[in-house]
């Protein structure tokens, strides 16, 4: 998680400033909130990512690699 607490950076021409990856998940709703807002953001992110990760996701697909999945990655690629 990354605070930005700067007003500076609720202007567009010092956000422009950051790296393309932090700027893809920097969301103008998120921008200029009070320090109560802020800490309600937070908690409900450390929330969601506290919760358990399921190995298969909605699709019914893998969603974390086995070591054997690395394997046959170094090995010249998967096939699925």
């Amino acid at each position: 998680m990354m605070i930005f607490a700067d007003k500076r950076y609720s202007r567009h021409d010092k956000r422009s400033k950051l790296p393309s990856w932090i700027l893809s998940h920097l969301r103008d709703v998120n921008l200029n909130l009070s320090t109560d807002m802020a800490l309600h953001i937070a908690k409900e992110f450390l929330r969601k990512m506290a919760q358990p990760y399921e190995k298969i996701g909605g699709s019914g697909r893998k969603t974390l690699l086995s070591e054997e999945d690395l394997e046959k990655m170094g090995d010249g690629g998967m096939d699925e």
